[in-house]
């Protein structure tokens, strides 16, 4: 490890701001703070909100991000929820206050002044968590095809190595998300060099729960608080699955809204997450540009002389196994795609007896209304006349009815 991580001394009341990058295990930190809260605030560190939704929609409004297809009330809940979140932090009892956003990492020198500004008087750590690229493109395509993405793989790579070719969107999205460089110059912008954590996620071989012991030496925790299992929500899957996905999304083009698709695709890759389809890999004919990109990077951090836990050699990807990409087994896809149904059916048969539960519970004030009572009456007539060939009283009410109401 160089340089020495976490408060200085004399450096009380700190909030620390974990800004991503995405996919370098962030949700699997934000599960942990939020598991941890009550053990942290015993330890003097104070996580904002009891659910992490609360930090996500204050920075969604410091960052003027909402999601598609959400009604005014939900908008609601997100516009102007940053100023009071700053204000509970800058209020905490604690000497120091962590949150973890890795949308952050999209923040431009306007929104990252804005920031520091609000958490003032305290004074803001930034941790990056990073990853090797060779790791970070398979995981980032997926996430890419959950959010509704069509490109293959193979195309993907392409607009990532050259974004001048292939979807701007793809390539460009990738580098304006991923580019590690870019984002320490805009939080530079506003915060001090000597206040930047730079913490490398464990190279392949690594146990995974480095991850977390690291970034609690950061906040100043002990080893072992912040280990949290990877949510099945956020858990990666196969090259099968995530042909499922792909394929469904050019199917679903411009059907659905993004709240919709979200929710759809949390519900089918949890349902697919745990299969044995070949996983994804970067193949091997990729490596050298990848190597390339990473060797330049580490030379920069390593100039730029920042505090860094874990090795920034864990940035540098090992030579892929795989020499090309291998096709996508058609059986497998096919099994995957039944295993989607299923999950998609079951969520299904969930809400419809969750509303017809919420239905029989709604009541206009007063009491049942006239169109209840009135179901009533007809199924208890409808009861009766199936009993009423056991039973002579009914037969004989039965008969009485249909004389009576004949017209004859």
């Amino acid at each position: 490890m160089s340089s020495t991580p976490g408060s200085t001394p004399g450096s009380a009341r700190t909030v620390y701001v974990h800004i991503g990058l995405g996919k370098t295990g962030t949700s699997t930190i934000q599960k942990a703070l939020e598991e941890q809260r009550t053990a942290l605030a015993e330890l003097g560190i104070h996580v904002p909100g009891e659910k992490h939704h609360i930090t996500r929609r204050a920075v969604y409004d410091l960052m003027g991000r909402r999601i598609g297809g959400s009604d005014a009330e939900d908008n609601a809940k997100v516009s102007g929820t940053w100023r009071p979140f700053a204000e509970s932090v800058v209020a905490a009892d604690a000497p120091t206050v962590v949150f973890s956003e890795e949308m952050l990492a999209l923040a431009r020198p306007k929104a990252v002044k804005r920031l520091v500004q609000s958490l003032a008087p305290r004074r803001v750590v930034v941790i990056v968590t990073v990853r090797d690229l060779g790791r970070v493109l398979g995981s980032y395509w997926q996430q890419m095809v959950v959010m509704g993405r069509t490109e293959p793989l193979a195309q993907f790579l392409q607009s990532v190595r050259d974004p001048a070719t292939g979807p701007a969107s793809a390539g460009v999205g990738f580098w304006l998300r991923q580019d590690l460089i870019r984002t320490l110059n805009a939080w530079e912008t506003a915060v001090p060099r000597e206040d930047v954590r730079v913490v490398t996620l464990p190279a392949p071989g690594q146990p995974a729960d480095l991850l977390g012991d690291r970034f609690a030496e950061v906040i100043g925790a002990p080893a072992g608080l912040l280990r949290a299992k990877e949510s099945k929500d956020n858990a990666s899957v196969g090259m099968a699955e995530v042909e499922v996905l792909r394929r469904l999304n050019g199917l679903l083009a411009g059907d659905l809204r993004e709240n919709q698709r979200l929710h759809l695709m949390r519900v089918i890759r949890a349902g697919l997450v745990g299969r044995e389809s070949a996983p994804i890999r970067v193949p091997a004919s990729e490596y050298d540009w990848i190597n390339e990109r990473a060797t330049d990077l580490v030379a920069e951090l390593r100039s730029r002389e920042y505090a860094v836990v874990g090795s920034l050699d864990d940035l540098l990807p090992a030579p892929p196994a795989a020499a090309s990409l291998a096709p996508v087994d058609d059986a497998q896809v096919a099994d995957a795609a039944l295993a989607a149904l299923a999950a998609v059916s079951r969520d299904e048969a969930r809400l419809w007896i969750r509303n017809r539960r919420r239905l029989r519970t709604e009541r206009v004030p007063g009491g049942r209304t006239a169109s209840e009572l009135r179901a009533r009456s007809f199924r208890l007539k409808t009861k009766a006349l199936e009993k009423a060939d056991d039973n002579k009283l009914l037969g004989w009410a039965a008969r009485t009815y249909l004389k009576r109401t004949s017209g004859h």
